[in-house]
């Protein structure tokens, strides 16, 4: 069985609930590590990237769970919000 976008993507969503904040130069490491560099290409600005893809399938895996911080270059998960207080 081959590795596809969409396994990367639901991979990837899961390292990111788990750690809570990665960034992206951890997550192409990590992804040319465990699934190769053809997951991997580099972009205009002469960057290591995650391949498109992968990408597109990581935004319907993760339904909006995940957030992007681009001055950190990095995604995150926010912490629920409190329950309200009882009175």
């Amino acid at each position: 069985m081959s590795t596809t976008a969409a396994d990367i993507a639901t991979w990837m969503t899961d390292i990111i609930t788990t750690e809570r904040r990665v960034t992206q130069t951890d997550m192409v490491d990590a992804i040319e590590a465990k699934f190769g560099s053809d997951w991997i290409y580099v972009n205009d600005n002469g960057h290591p990237s995650i391949d498109r893809a992968v990408l597109r399938e990581f935004r319907k895996a993760h339904r909006g769970a995940v957030k992007w911080n681009r001055e950190a270059r990095a995604w995150y998960v926010e912490d629920a919000p409190a329950a309200p207080a009882e009175d």
